[in-house]
């Protein structure tokens, strides 16, 4: 047995060691996480034709709008048939 007067400690700080490490990791690998933490703005990527062929697009009215006239663009991906 550990006392909780070590043990949580210990475990607290290493979650904040691990945390740091994340985050350090994901600053120094990625090109758009410093943009993004800088504020800078971001340019939208396109989509890759292969994830792009393999979504439908919908068009459904919104629940909550008065007039119906409004209306929502739905991306649902299609599920891997396992073909090439």
């Amino acid at each position: 047995m550990v006392k909780p007067t070590v043990g949580l400690p210990l475990f607290l700080g290493g979650v904040t060691v691990i945390a740091l490490a994340v985050h350090a990791a994901v600053l120094t690998t990625t090109a758009w996480y410093p943009a993004y933490y800088s504020g800078k703005a971001a340019v939208a990527a396109a989509m890759p034709a292969k994830a792009a062929a393999n979504t439908t697009t919908m068009t459904a009215p919104l629940a909550a709008a008065p007039t119906g006239t409004e209306a929502a663009t739905v991306l649902i991906a299609k599920a891997p048939t396992g073909k090439p």
